[in-house]
């Protein structure tokens, strides 16, 4: 429509510092006003899923839909819970000052929290002021809250909770799609008896987690008009053929309107990457022990690797035990706590009960700039141990009461932290002042660290173990390798390392060798699902220039459904 043509973004041939270092008025960009017109305009859309990519602020893009329809409708949020404070901080940014003059919180004010740290008394005064000005208009929940909420017929006040005349978003869908998820059930049936105008906006960038039948599942949640195949009948419908989707015709139509597709600003705004996949030799004693570990697997799992060639069936808690030992295994060869209990036996040997922790070390100690560690082990298996490790070695947990520049303080970012101390780290973490990783040398982080943290100025991400599909290691990456994270850095500092550790052995082919070569598998039959959405999207045509460039292995062709 040529409505629409004035959101079309041009080629450009912009640099690092075009881009990044301009200064200027904040403004919405294309895809965040376009979206939020688009939907105003056509009532009659229930649904839209947004697949933007990191860097492309799908954030502030599902606040300007909330704003447009803020007055007609009941707003209704759903996020992680690690993800609150990011989604309000959000609200009270620019974002909104740009459509309503902030009405969450005055200029002043905001001024102010660019001047305070998170811990002042008057910064937490002024974010509970905004925060009861937003829930005026925003009803925001967690996963888990919201799910309490609809599996509750009637609350407190003996008011049913409905969808009826709402606006619902729901942020990082991916984590609520699975066919027998208690998340996903209880979703899908608050939605379907809902009876009134009910819009819902999905929001991700990685739709297919771990199987390509997700985004089914996820469509599905719109109520179209011809539904998606569930579960293996998916699989099986839309078969893929010598790397060819077969039904692919039929696929994008049943696609058509249902999803805006945008990758992110020009690959020059980001830092290089540079990605080395590090085989770890185990030694004799942890091997072993790793053999043990196998063989009490094995005996409780028949089938061992029954599904090489069908990797997209196999369970999330595939091989713990051999998984864990594979990162660390202790000088008693016990397990758990009992194991760690003799961890000060191994510290001063670590090649000997980890290689993966030994060449880690090694490598950081090399660096000359801030580290994200990440493990999805937070126990002794994990992220524990290597802290005990990094503790021999002279580093001191970051103390927000007390900041020294030793360049051997880490944090830990594991979702049992306050709001407060997490605002706190990131915000002395991604200081210019940390650029040399003179306040925080390393942050370490659990799962919780998957989704809703920006890194700046990050010089090496160390990834501990492999995970059975691309899109989580995407995700990981994606907290380093930011749009305009390193715009502040010299040119040959505008880089990431990032080391994904598989702990490997002379004569056979190790659970981590496994799981890595699985998640390539997995990733490589929803990129083809993947490719087909950025095809049939809205706005292929639109964002063209953003969404393909001539060094994609893949050209984009959009569909006749696109604007």
């Amino acid at each position: 429509m040529n409505k629409y043509r004035k959101y079309k973004i041009p080629v450009s041939n912009e640099t690092m510092n075009d881009i990044c270092n301009k200064k200027k008025e904040f403004e919405l960009l294309p895809q965040q006003k376009f979206i939020a017109e688009y939907l105003f305009d056509n009532q009659h859309i229930n649904g839209l899923l947004i697949f933007h990519q990191i860097g492309s602020g799908k954030t502030c893009t599902a606040i300007n839909i909330a704003e447009k329809f803020k007055n007609i409708l009941k707003i209704v949020i759903v996020l992680p819970a690690s993800l609150i404070g990011n989604f309000r901080n959000e609200i009270r940014s620019d974002c909104t000052s740009i459509l309503n003059n902030n009405i969450y919180i005055s200029k002043l004010n905001n001024e102010k929290l660019k001047k305070l740290l998170p811990n002042n008394k008057e910064y937490i005064q002024i974010i509970n002021e905004s925060n009861n000005l937003i829930d005026k208009i925003y009803n925001i929940y967690s996963y888990h809250k919201f799910i309490e909420l609809i599996n509750t017929p009637i609350n407190t006040l003996g008011i049913p909770f409905d969808l009826n005349n709402t606006l619902l978003i729901i942020d990082e869908i991916q984590n609520m799609i699975s066919l027998s998820g208690v998340f996903y059930n209880s979703l899908k049936y608050c939605i379907n008896k809902t009876n009134k105008l009910l819009k819902i906006i999905l929001l991700t960038g990685t739709p297919m987690m771990d199987n390509p039948n997700e985004i089914g599942l996820l469509f599905n949640l719109f109520r179209p008009k011809i539904m998606f195949p569930v579960g293996d009948d998916f699989n099986k419908y839309f078969k893929i053929k010598n790397n060819e989707l077969e039904k692919i015709d039929e696929f994008k139509y049943m696609c058509r309107g249902l999803v805006s597709y945008y990758r992110g600003d020009l690959p020059i705004s980001y830092p290089d990457m540079n990605l080395q996949v590090l085989r770890c030799i185990m030694s004799d004693f942890q091997f072993e022990s790793y053999k043990i570990a196998i063989r009490k697997e094995k005996k409780q799992k028949k089938n061992f690797f029954l599904d090489a060639d069908n990797p997209i069936k196999l369970s999330a808690n595939f091989f713990i035990g051999p998984r864990i030992i594979s990162n660390i295994t202790f000088p008693n060869q016990k397990t758990g706590g009992k194991g760690y209990e003799s961890i000060e036996i191994a510290l001063n040997n670590m090649r000997k009960y980890s290689i993966k922790f030994h060449i880690i070390y090694n490598k950081i100690k090399e660096s000359n700039g801030p580290i994200f560690i990440y493990s999805q082990f937070l126990d002794v298996g994990g992220l524990k141990s290597l802290i005990k490790y990094f503790e021999f070695h002279g580093y001191t947990k970051y103390n927000m009461d007390l900041i020294s520049n030793t360049k051997k303080n880490y944090a830990i970012w594991s979702g049992s932290e306050s709001l407060l101390k997490r605002e706190n780290i990131k915000s002395v973490f991604n200081s210019y002042e940390n650029n040399d990783g003179s306040l925080i040398k390393i942050l370490f982080g659990s799962p919780a660290a998957k989704e809703g943290i920006s890194l700046l100025r990050v010089e090496q991400v160390h990834i501990v173990e492999p995970y059975w599909n691309m899109s989580r290691i995407k995700q990981i990456i994606g907290r380093a390798v930011r749009y305009c994270s390193h715009k502040d850095m010299p040119e040959d500092k505008r880089k990431v390392d990032v080391f994904i550790y598989l702990a490997c052995y002379h004569t056979t082919k190790t659970i981590d060798e496994y799981i890595w070569s699985m998640a390539k598998k997995k990733g490589a039959v929803i990129d083809i699902f993947e490719h087909a959405l950025k095809e049939v999207a809205i706005d292929c045509n639109l964002f063209y220039n953003r969404n393909y460039y001539s060094t994609d292995k893949k050209k984009i062709i959009c569909s006749n459904y696109s604007l």
